[in-house]
């Protein structure tokens, strides 16, 4: 009488199965969707372009005139530093 051998396992069944059609129409849709929005969103740039007050529009500077224009300065002040025997 042979041998017994020991008995093999039975192989498992892959469960992979590919996608359906419909599911892959889904995900490249979604994809385009995806792509159009942040191209638009890149593009467009809500808020971006500042929008004018109806009925007031600033006037450009005037010979001599250096505040509240187009093309006026902002004035800064600036302090001066500290000597060093006050640190």
């Amino acid at each position: 009488m042979p041998p017994e051998q020991p008995t093999q396992p039975v192989p498992q069944v892959d469960k992979f199965r590919p996608i359906n059609r419909r599911q892959r129409l889904k995900i490249i849709a979604l994809t385009v969707a995806v792509v159009v929005a942040l191209w638009s969103l890149l593009l467009l740039r809500p808020g971006a372009h500042p929008r004018a007050i109806p009925g007031v529009t600033p006037a450009p500077c005037k010979a001599g005139q250096t505040q509240n224009c187009i093309g006026g300065q902002a004035n800064v002040t600036l302090l001066p530093a500290a000597s060093a025997a006050s640190r």
